[in-house]
């Protein structure tokens, strides 16, 4: 659901070591229920019975089976993960999308495939791919975990609510808790990015950034100023002159956008969001905006649901995390279990992996999670 901010998927880098694979990797071509073809791909530990799959559904965009960036796959490394606990790993091509060689998303679209691409046909095509996983004898008894990241955490809700298929447990990593118009509403005025802002630049923990906090020299402080402010003096960001960044000033400069992106969704003008926005289609945003919300659609599901969320998530506020523990408890519902990570992001830091090849707490919780179900 990167629909505003810059994710560490969302943006081209350099990784100068190879990838080590532990795993073996078996290409699918699968049919979907209106003929359509898509490829997928399984990742199998190299040893072991393998009593447990993890079925990925994609955040929101144009996502490979690979999902390829400068230097790196991103699903192989979390393939690494899930098989070096013994889980196998599953990923597949979006409709319309294939691989591609050109930087930095490495795909291609077809435009006119690429427009089903909706929630309920994201659902069934998720459903015909678990069908294709069960009717393989190999996997006839397997455990089926759901992982939806980001936008997937409503798209596996809804498979998990349909109960066309069996699966036996859900992972949402980047828990959307409201429908995608009021989050995109939070993002775009502001909320998303103070929690980014205060998470580089509030030192003393008030919510606002200083004058001295926004010059500091550390070389992180600095690099994020030209990234989120393109090196704009304080006085300039400080849009309503109170000596603090914070959220008012971030709002004042968001709420434009806002107010012109919805109404480019309600003028139909899809070439504006796509090179302007992101890589989604008007039709995304109208079927988006009438869905149920996971705050309510979870409350009607019994399978095991396990959340693994940032407190710094800039995409989707924390807050949705503790506001549904609240309404299980209410409801006397037992089947929720949430990891809630202390300095994560939205991708559970999966950048620590890009600069160290050491994986984070958050997705090393998510791969011994896996092992355990």
């Amino acid at each position: 659901m990167k629909l505003l901010f810059k994710s560490v998927l969302a943006v081209t880098l350099t990784v100068i070591s190879i990838q080590v694979q532990a795993f073996t990797s078996e290409i699918k071509t699968i049919k979907l229920s209106d003929g359509e073809n898509t490829t997928a791909r399984l990742c199998l530990p190299e040893e072991g019975q393998i009593n447990t799959i993890v079925v990925v559904i994609h955040g929101t965009g144009p996502n490979t089976y690979l999902v390829k960036r400068q230097g790196f796959n991103y699903y192989d490394v979390l393939a690494n993960g899930f098989c070096g606990k013994g889980v196998g790993f599953f990923t597949y091509n979006r409709r319309g999308v294939d691989l591609g060689e050109t930087a930095p998303w490495f795909d291609t679209v077809d435009s006119l495939k690429y427009a089903k691409y909706l929630p309920h046909n994201e659902a069934t095509d998720v459903e015909t791919m678990i069908t294709y996983l069960r009717n393989d004898p190999r996997f006839k008894n397997c455990k089926i975990i759901l992982y939806g990241i980001s936008e997937g955490t409503i798209i596996a809700s809804m498979v998990a609510e349909r109960k066309k298929v069996k699966i036996d447990a859900l992972f949402l990593h980047g828990y959307a808790h409201d429908n995608m118009f009021d989050i995109i509403k939070w993002q775009n005025t502001g909320e998303g990015v103070m929690i980014m802002v205060n998470s580089i630049f509030d030192k003393n923990g008030d919510k606002a950034v200083d004058k001295e906090e926004y010059e500091s020299q550390d070389p992180t402080i600095a690099g994020y100023r030209n990234y989120l402010f393109q090196n704009m003096v304080f006085d300039s960001v400080n849009v309503v002159k109170d000596n603090v960044i914070d959220i008012k000033d971030i709002r004042t400069m968001r709420e434009p956008f806002q107010e012109l992106l919805m109404t480019k969704i309600s003028e139909n003008d899809g070439s504006w969001i796509w090179n302007n926005y992101v890589r989604i289609t008007i039709g995304w945003f109208r079927e988006h905006f009438t869905l149920e919300p996971n705050k309510t659609r979870l409350l009607k599901i019994d399978t095991p649901i396990y959340i693994f969320h940032g407190k710094e998530d800039a995409n989707v506020p924390v807050e949705g995390v503790y506001d549904l523990e609240n309404r299980f408890k209410t409801c006397s519902k037992s089947n929720l279990k949430t990891f809630v990570f202390d300095k994560h992001n939205h991708d559970l830091n999966f950048q620590d992996w890009i600069t160290t090849k050491n994986y984070s707490e958050g997705l090393q919780k998510l791969f011994e999670t896996s092992a355990e179900i």
